[in-house]
């Protein structure tokens, strides 16, 4: 498993789960889009499955939602030590 395509949003700022960047994950066989990596107001973050129609389109087991949490705040984290170190 490996995020891809991950693009950091604009702070919308506020008080309430905010979603800081949007990816994809790919498989050896399928790749998902649509993922949303969101910040919690407790500063935990929360990979958010891809939705249609108000509707959750994959499910996943807990140990995998675990990796794909773990992974996706990885690189958030990692794109930030990047900026920080450019300035």
């Amino acid at each position: 498993m490996q995020i891809i395509d991950f693009v950091p949003l604009p702070d919308p700022g506020g008080s309430t789960a905010r979603t800081v960047a949007r990816f994809s994950i790919s498989f050896d066989d399928m790749k998902l889009s649509g993922f949303r990596l969101r910040l919690r107001p407790n500063g935990t973050f929360i990979a958010a499955p891809p939705a249609a129609f108000g509707q959750r389109v994959a499910n996943f087991s807990p140990d995998l939602f675990a990796k794909i949490n773990n992974a996706a705040e990885a690189a958030y984290r990692r794109l930030h030590a990047l900026d920080r170190n450019c300035a």
